[in-house]
Order: structure tokens, then sequence, then C-alpha cells
């Protein structure tokens, strides 16, 4: 068969190509063999050099450091450079090794009956060798890349190292230079005091007025002085401020430093401002002043202090605009770090190999890290003194006695009482939470003790201390919810109680895990990919925890209804806007954290947990505060002769003012956390509006201060009215023997209170009486007329203070009301009924109407019955049978006597008057004649006295058609 002439052309170049590859391939064996070696031999001598980097010594002063530096920067350069030509060696044996792959699968298309056996079989050996060689340099160079790019890592934190180290130099000589600096102010300034006493002193010796003027200059310029150079020392502190700044930016450039940056910054730029005002008004004095002084010196000095302080505004004004310019880019890198995000590129199905086999790896980096603490820890120990060992074991077995003292301590303490407040159940959560965790407690201060004596950092076992508090802080939330839905809450039949205590539980184990996970990535540390996965998986964990808390609201609910239901109702709603507020709050930031925006997550999630936990402890004081006014009410109930009296005056007030100022602090807190302080367009914009003119006329100036100042005042003064008359009467005017001038005096002196009081108020809030008085005057007469009956009815009242006819307490009967006076106003007189009914009669009616005041001098009232008995019975007998009844009702008095008088003497009947009196203060004059009426009756059926029977006249008319008869029933009085 006859083979294409293309076919036949490129088996011949083939065959051309594999006879003269013959020397090169054998050249390129030998020069492979030492390229190899070259390779190996840089592997060794990389490995060397990673093993032998250790910490870099801090360097003994600047010279040595420049060395360090100079190093380092040398070996960094080399090191790069050896990187560069082993990526360009990989690239070259990469396409070698992909032409001798490609000339294999071309021989093996090629058909071998046109070829020598022989070289056939040789050719192809000769490329699967060099091909295992290109496969072993491959191989080295990617080994050298690796090693190189760690080195390149060791020398970037060596580097870091000495910068960081340098930094911290300059840093300490910044600030031993402020501290000098600051001492000679301070120097100076206690100079500038002494010389002040002396001037004051040499004034009030000095009589003639040009020398005291001239004392009273220097005295100025003195001061001035002083000021000038107290704004200097705040300059200083100022300066070591933001050097420390930018010491701990370059140290940890990170999101939170770079959140502190900002604030320090524009705390920084706030001070600096007022310090240019100050320093300006320094200015405007001497200037003033200068003018004014005719001493050549004093007014030179004048001078040259004022040019001072205007290079010193035009330094601070410069400071401030270099200080804006470095807030802003801190604020842009701010901003740039919360809106990166890391995406799920990386999550790829090739890559997850080697995420498992660093995530299997985890293990063995953390018993590598416990056991060169220990080790550390072993060495350390070897080389304590006896005392220190003596203390240190004392110790130890101190805190190992107390926590078991503790432990059983708490756990007597811990019983099952029923609590109705707040704040016992606080103590009974608190005790268990103490009780429980006592050992952990025990074992880790005894940890931190023997770290401390054994010289063992922080920053050496601050693994172990995050992770111990990981495990605390869930194994006490597990504790907490076991104590609120296990033990406290026992009237729920359903199962809900438990249900959602096993749900919490592993959903808490499960955070431990997750969270410890993300501290160990952080800490020991990982790669940033396992830092991102462990990240993530955290906020995973955050929606699941959101997520059975927004379906379990009304289970909690339902749940926290015992405890709840004796609450105010303030109490009940914010612990329900709590169980809202925290499942969205976690999903929201969860979500955010997932989609890759980690950074943006941890702020919000920082500015979310600062606003929740300031509401949970708003909630928390509240009823805490609630709870101690409830006890300390109780107290004043149980031991002060006026306990209720206390209450209503000093308890309910101070409960309104308590819980005015904890919301003002949770507002400025919050004003706080958000960073808006005095300086920032917020607080301009709000204390603009708080000075803003609302109301601007003749003799009118309203704003929302002085409405602020008005509500606040009208507060005080409604109090104060409210109870001046109360305290006047139990204790200023105590000493007066007369109750109705107590009463006056105490009324007099509540109208003074609400007199001053409302020309107080309406001149805070902006009423200019002087300005206003021709309108006064105009409304006063209208009033006067259109008023009239108002106007009479308080002139009444006030007389009725004064010539006091009618006093609270008294029995009057005015038109057809009769009662007991309960309360004499400006207005009107209330009058309690004896129907139990209020009538209020108008003030003018006292003057203006006759009315009877049954206890205006004293509360013995004489009550007068007539008797009517028959003609045929004994008057003697009669008379001595009323008085036998008078003197058995113990309400009636002796003193004075009761009466019986005969009045009258009929042809039927014969009348007795019974006269007795009573104490109407005490007993009821309609019950008491009501008691005497049916003892008579009773006294009369027993000896058989009979009523008499009225004489009845009949009179006869006799009429022509019809006769009409009429009968009169004769009046007792015909």
């Amino acid at each position: 068969m006859r083979r294409a002439p293309n076919e036949l052309f490129r088996l011949f170049y083939l065959l051309i190509a594999m006879l003269g590859f013959s020397p090169i391939a054998s050249a390129e064996m030998g020069g492979g063999s030492h390229f190899i070696e070259y390779l190996s031999q840089q592997k060794s001598n990389l490995t060397q050099a990673i093993n032998q980097s250790k910490k870099v010594v801090a360097p003994a002063n600047e010279t040595e450091y420049a060395k360090l530096v100079h190093e380092n920067q040398a070996l960094t350069t080399l090191n790069q450079a050896n990187s560069s030509s082993l990526a360009n060696f990989l690239i070259s044996q990469q396409k070698i090794q992909s032409d001798f792959s490609e000339k294999i699968k071309q021989l093996q298309r090629v058909d071998r009956s046109e070829l020598h056996p022989a070289n056939s079989q040789q050719i192809i050996d000769k490329i699967n060798t060099l091909n295992s060689i290109h496969k072993k340099i491959i191989t080295l160079i990617e080994d050298n890349l690796d090693l190189s790019e760690r080195y390149q890592q060791i020398l970037l934190a060596q580097s870091r190292y000495l910068e960081l180290w340098h930094a911290k130099q300059i840093l300490h000589r910044q600030l031993e230079q402020s501290h000098r600096d600051q001492d000679n102010l301070n120097g100076l300034l206690n100079t500038f005091y002494d010389r002040s006493v002396k001037l004051q002193q040499q004034m009030k010796a000095q009589m003639e007025f040009n020398a005291l003027y001239l004392l009273e200059a220097k005295l100025l310029f003195n001061n001035q002085l002083i000021n000038f150079t107290q704004n200097k020392i705040t300059e200083l502190t100022l300066q070591r401020k933001l050097a420390h700044a930018d010491f701990l930016l370059l140290k940890s450039p990170d999101i939170r430093t770079l959140q502190t940056i900002t604030g320090v910054y524009q705390d920084a730029i706030n001070q600096f401002s007022e310090m240019e005002q100050a320093l300006k008004t320094i200015i405007t004095i001497l200037k003033k002043e200068a003018h004014f002084i005719h001493n050549d010196a004093l007014k030179s000095a004048f001078s040259n202090l004022e040019r001072i302080v205007r290079v010193k505004v035009s330094t601070i004004t410069i400071l401030e605009q270099t200080l804006q310019e470095d807030l802003e880019t801190h604020q842009a890198a701010l901003k740039k770090q919360l809106a990166v995000r890391q995406s799920l590129s990386e999550y790829r199905m090739d890559s997850w190999p080697e995420i498992l086999a660093q995530i299997g790896e985890i293990p063995n980096q953390f018993y590598r890290y416990l056991k060169n603490l220990i080790f550390k820890l072993y060495d350390n120990y070897q080389w304590l003194d006896v005392w220190p060992t003596v203390l240190m074991c004392f110790l130890i077995a101190v805190v190992g006695i107390l926590t078991v003292v503790l432990s059983q301590l708490f756990k007597k303490m811990t019983r099952d009482i029923a609590r109705s407040r707040l704040s016992g159940h606080i103590y009974d959560g608190v005790l268990i939470l103490l009780q429980k965790n006592a050992v952990p407690l025990g074992l880790i201060l005894s940890g931190v003790i023997l770290f401390y004596f054994n010289h063992i950092f922080l920053v050496n076992y601050q693994l172990i201390l995050n992770l111990l508090f990981v495990v605390l802080t869930f194994r006490s939330l597990i504790i907490i919810a076991r104590f609120v839905l296990l033990e406290r809450v026992k009237d729920d039949e359903s199962g809900h109680d438990v249900h959602l205590f096993l749900r919490i539980k592993w959903l808490l184990l499960v955070g431990a895990w997750t969270t410890a996970l993300m501290v160990l990535s952080h800490l020991l540390p990982l790669s940033l990919l396992l830092q991102d996965l462990f990240n993530r998986f955290f906020m995973l964990f955050l929606v699941a925890v959101s997520i059975v808390s927004w379906r379990s609201r009304e289970v909690i609910t339902h749940l926290l209804h015992p405890i709840l239901k004796n609450k105010k109702r303030y109490l009940q709603r914010a612990v329900i806007m709590l169980i809202i507020l925290v499942p969205i709050t976690l999903f929201t930031t969860a979500v955010i954290g997932l989609v890759g925006y980690i950074n943006l997550a941890w702020t919000m999630s920082s500015y979310q947990v600062e606003l929740l936990l300031l509401l949970a402890f708003y909630v928390l004081c509240r009823g805490l505060m609630f709870d101690a006014l409830e006890l300390l009410s109780e107290w004043m109930v149980a031991s002060l002769s006026h306990g209720w009296l206390w209450i209503e005056v000093i308890l309910k007030p101070m409960d309104k003012i308590l819980r005015l100022v904890m919301l003002l602090l949770a507002v400025y807190i919050l004003f706080d956390l958000f960073g808006w302080d005095k300086h920032s367009l917020v607080m301009t914009s709000l204390l603009q509006f708080y000075d803003y003119p609302l109301v601007d006329v003749s003799g009118i100036h309203i704003s929302p201060a002085s409405i602020i100042k008005f509500f606040a005042l009208v507060f005080i003064f409604i109090w104060a009215s409210k109870w001046t008359r109360e305290f006047c009467y139990r204790w200023l005017y105590r000493d007066a023997t007369d109750h109705g001038i107590r009463n006056s005096l105490a009324v007099f002196t509540q109208y003074g209170v609400i007199v001053i009081g409302t020309f107080t108020t309406l001149h805070v809030l902006g009423f200019e009486f002087s300005g206003l008085s021709m309108v006064i005057g105009g409304l006063a007469v209208g009033m006067g007329f259109g008023l009239r009956d108002f106007a009479s009815n308080i002139v009444g009242g006030l007389m009725l203070l004064i010539e006091r006819p009618v006093r609270e307490g008294d029995v009057i009967s005015i038109d057809d009301y009769e009662g007991k006076v309960a309360h004499i106003g400006i207005r009107s007189m209330r009058l309690s009924s004896w129907d139990n009914m209020e009538v209020l009669i108008p003030n003018a009616e006292t003057f203006n109407k006759p009315f009877t005041n049954w206890t205006h001098q004293d509360s013995i009232v004489r009550t007068v019955i007539p008797i009517k008995i028959s003609r045929v019975d004994d008057p003697t007998l009669v008379q001595q049978l009323i008085f036998d009844v008078l003197a058995i009702i113990p309400e009636i008095l002796n003193e004075p006597a009761s009466q019986v008088f005969l009045m009258r003497i009929d042809e039927a009947l014969i009348e007795f008057e019974v006269r007795y009196f009573i104490n109407v203060a005490l007993y009821s004059r309609v019950e008491v004649r009501s008691k005497v009426l049916f003892a008579i009756m009773a006294q009369f059926k027993a000896t058989g006295i009979k009523p008499p029977i009225p004489p009845i006249e009949v009179d006869l008319d006799f009429k022509e058609r019809e006769p009409e008869f009429s009968i009169f029933k004769n009046s007792p009085q015909e």
C-alpha cells in the first residue's frame, strides 16, 4: 500500500530528527545530572536557611539596625532573583517536558517496520530517560520555589519586625522628648503661677491708679502666658496620642485598628479646633488691651506674645489640615476594607483535597504548640529559685482550697426558693453560674499563676486562654438555658421547655466547636483560606441561631410569662423587643458575612452587639431599680410613721427622675457609639436646632431650649406645689394650735409656690413681662369684665382662708345641702354630703348666702326632739323614762347635760322637748336621733304609755238640698 506524499515527507523528517537527537540527548543527560545536583544543593541551602532563621534579636543601636536592614534587603533581593530564575527554569522545563510528550506521541504513531528495531528502541529509551530527568528537575524546581516563597515570607517578617523596632524607638524618643518638654512647661507654668500670686499681693498694697493699672496689665499678660502654656501642654498630649495611634496602625493595620485610629484623629482634630479658638481669644484680648498700655516694655511684651500666638495658630491650622487629610485617608482605607468581598472562587472541587489536608494538620499543629509550651514551662521551672517556687505552690494551693470552699458555699446558698422579683432571679442565676464554674475558674487562675511565676508571657498561652474562655462562655449559656427553661419555669405541661432546651443545647455545642475552630485559625495561625472557611462556618452558626430564635419566639414569650406577668409593661415590651431584634440582627449579619463581606459583617456585629447590650442593660437596670424602689417603699411603710407620704413625695418623683436619667444616659452612650460627638454634623445640627428661635416677637422669645427648660421647671413646681401644703401643715406649722390657721398658712404657702412657679416658668419659656406690661394690663381689664364671677370666687376663696368661717372637716348646711367640707380650693369648696355625693359650691356663695357651720367652734352639737304623749299619762314618769333612755345611750354626752322640758299641755296630749348633745365629729346626728327615738318607743311600750289621739272636730252644715259633712284633723298647734 503506497503512502501519501505528505506522510512520507513527515516520516522522513522524523527519522532525520531522531538520528540527530542522540548526541544532543547524551549531552543533555550529562548536563541534567549537574542541574539536578545544583537544584538539590539549592534545596538543601534553602531548607537550612529556613531552619536557621529565627526571630531577629532586637538591635542594640541604630548602627546595628541599619546593618540588619541592609542584610535583610540584600537577602530579599537575592531570594527574589533566585525565585525569578527558578520560575524561568520551571517554564523552560515544562516546555521541554511538553515537547518530549509530543515526540513520544509522534513516535508511537510511526510505523516501526520502516525503522531499524535497535534504533527505535534506543530512541524510546533515551526519550523516557530524558523525560524522567526533566520530571525530577521540575519537582525540584517546584520544591525550591515553595522553599523560596517561605524564605521570602520569613525575610518579610524580619523586615517588618525591624521596621516596628525602628518605629518603636522613634516613638520612645518622641515620647521622651515630649515628656521633657512637658516637664519644662510645667515648671514654667509654676513660675507663672508664683508670679500671679506676687502680682496680686502687690495689687493689694498699691493704691495709686497708674501703678495699679500697670500691675493689672502685668497680671493679665501673665494669665495669657498661663493659658498659652496650658494649650502647649495640651498640644503635647495630643501629639503623644497621635504618635501612639500611628504606631498602633503600623503594628496591626486591621479594621479594628483603623476604627480606633479614626476616632483618635477625629478627637484630636476637635481638640485642636478648640485650642485654635482659645488662642484666637488670647490674640483678641492682647490686641484689645495693648491700646491702653503706655509702658513701652510691657507693650512690646504684649506684641511679642501676640506674634507668637499668631504663629502657633497658623501652625495648628496647618496641623488640622494635615490631620484632616490623614483622617480622610484612614476613613477611605476603612471603607475599602469594609467593601472587600472574599469570593468563593477558592473553594473549587480540586482545592478541597488541599483544604481537607490542612484541616487534618490542625491537631498536629496544636499538639506541637502544646508540646513547645510545656517544654518551655518545664525549662523555665528548672531555673526558678526556691522562694518563688514556694510562693507559687502556696498560691496554687490557696486557689484550690478557695475553689472547693466557695463551690460548697455557693451550693448551699443555691436554694429552690420562689422568686417574684427580677433581682431574685438574677441573684440565683449568678450563684448557679459561680457554683457550676468554680472548678474551671480555679484551674484557669492556677494556670495563670503557674505561667506568671515561670515567666511565660501572655502571647505564648493566649490561645489556651481564649479556648477556655470559649468553653466557659458556651457552658454558661447552657447552664443559663437550663436554669431558665427547666428549673424556674415549672408550670409548662406542654413540654415546650424541654424541647427548646435540647434544641438550644445542641446548637450551643455546635457553636462552641465553630468558635473554637475560628479562634484556632486566627491564633495558631492557619492559612487565610482556613480562616475564611471557619469564619463562614461561624456565620452559618449565627444563621442557625437566628432561625431557631425566630421560630421559638412565641415559645420563649410563653415560657417567660410567669416571670414577666407581674412586671411593668415597659419591661415586658423591652423583652419582647429583644426577642424579635436578636434573631433579625444575627441573621442580617450572618448573611452579609456568608456573601463574602466578612470585615463588614464583623464591624456591623460589633455595633449591633453593643446596641443590643445597651438595650439589655437598660432593661436590666430598670428592673433592678424597680425592685430596689419597691423594697424601699415596703421598708418606709413598715418603719416610718408617715411612710406612704414619703413614698408619694420622694420615691415616685425619684422613679421618674431616674428613668429620665437612664434614658438620657442610654442616648448619650448610643451617640458615643456612633461617634456623634459635639463636633459631628448630627450634634452640630441638634445644637443649632436647640437654640433656634421658634417664636421671636416683641416680649416673647421661645426656642426648643426654653421649651425643655420650661417643662423641667413645670415638673419641679408641680411637685413642689403638690407637696408644699402637706409639708407645711405637718411639719413647718405643726406648733400652731389652731388647725384652721395651720391649714390657711399651708394653703397660702402652696399658692405662693404656684404664683412663683407660674412667673418663673413663663419667664424661662421666653415671656418678658417688662415688654408685655401693656398687653398684660389689657388682658387683666378684659378678664375683670369677662371673668367677673371667676374673680369673685377667687377672692372668696382667699377670704375663706383669711377669715376662716369654714374649715376643712367642718359640718355645714348651705341651701339644701348638708355635709362635711372635704376641700377648700381657690375657686370652689367641695362638700361631701350624707348621700355620699361630692357637691361643688362656689366660694362666693358662702358670702352671698347664709349657711350653718355646725362645727365652727367645736364639734359639740345640740339635738332637739319633740315628744308627744297622751293627756292621761303621768308627765313626771315620762320625764324620768326619757332621762333613763338618754343615760344609757353612749353617744350622748354627759356634759353639757341632757334636758327634758314640758313644752305644752293640750286637751288631748302633752308635748315634751328632749335636748341632748353629741360630738358630730364622731357620730351622725341622724343616726343618734334614730337610736334615741327607738329607745324611747321601746321604753314607752314597756311601761304602757300610749301615743296621743288628736281630737276630731265634726262640722255639720245643713243646707236645703244636700247636707255636707267635713271632718278636720286638728294639728298639734290647734
